[in-house]
């Protein structure tokens, strides 16, 4: 999927994603208050910013973003 953004871009276009920081596999019951289980499946940033430069990108900047006990990676990258 990552691949084909990067051919959405313009040479110098950005894209900023949110993935997760660490990797994790799990369920959360009565997600957001909905009553129903929302199920979760990612891999860490380490992961994420191969998959991000194997697709084309260059990651400019990426940061932690905490959220409770854990957190999300936040990617800043562009298309050269």
């Amino acid at each position: 999927m990552l691949k084909r953004i990067a051919t959405w871009l313009r040479p110098g276009g950005c894209f900023l994603g949110t993935t997760g920081h660490s990797a994790w596999t799990g369920t959360e019951d009565n997600w957001l208050g909905g009553g129903a289980t929302m199920w979760w499946s990612h891999a860490d940033a380490a992961t994420n910013r191969t998959w991000l430069t194997q697709a084309g990108l260059n990651v400019d900047r990426e940061e932690f973003v905490p959220e409770g006990e854990g957190g999300h990676a936040l990617f800043w990258a562009h298309r050269p």
